[in-house]
């Protein structure tokens, strides 16, 4: 059994999460996809395409994240990719591909498919990357960040 993290190591690691979470929000906010598109709609992208940040001429740029179909080309953090590799969760379903780009984006969404389509990781994924930071509830319950949903 690992033993756990001290409070100062714990408190060094969080910069870099906080960092981690603003860049992860400025690559949704500058690829977030068309409200009502259909990220299904979109060619797939390249499984060689560069993910995430991109420096063209000095200038950062972001991949596209609507239209992938492997998780590891949405903008997720490394604690949420790390469970979906050890949960061997790599290619997306239908359900997934659709609405997990809207979603991010902190869209609404509604979904309907079978059952075992993926629908309620769909669901989980973005729940799970709020809570991933610090939060306020609306009736001012403090959660802290690994808290949970």
């Amino acid at each position: 059994m690992r033993k756990p993290k001290s409070t100062p190591v714990r408190k060094q690691s969080r910069p870099s999460e906080d960092y981690e979470i603003e860049l992860l929000n400025s690559w949704i906010n500058a690829q977030k996809p068309d409200r009502g598109s259909n990220p299904l709609s979109l060619p797939p992208l390249p499984s060689d395409a560069p993910v995430g940040c991109l420096l063209d001429g000095g200038a950062a740029s972001f991949s596209r994240f609507s239209g992938a179909r492997m998780f590891s080309q949405l903008p997720l953090s490394r604690r949420t990719m790390k469970g979906l590799r050890q949960s061997k969760y790599l290619k997306m379903t239908e359900i997934q591909t659709a609405s997990l780009p809207h979603a991010l984006a902190g869209r609404d969404v509604l979904l309907a498919a079978k059952e075992s389509s993926g629908r309620i990781l769909a669901f989980v994924i973005p729940d799970g990357r709020r809570a991933d930071r610090d939060d306020i509830l609306p009736d001012g319950f403090k959660v802290k960040q690994g808290d949970g949903v």
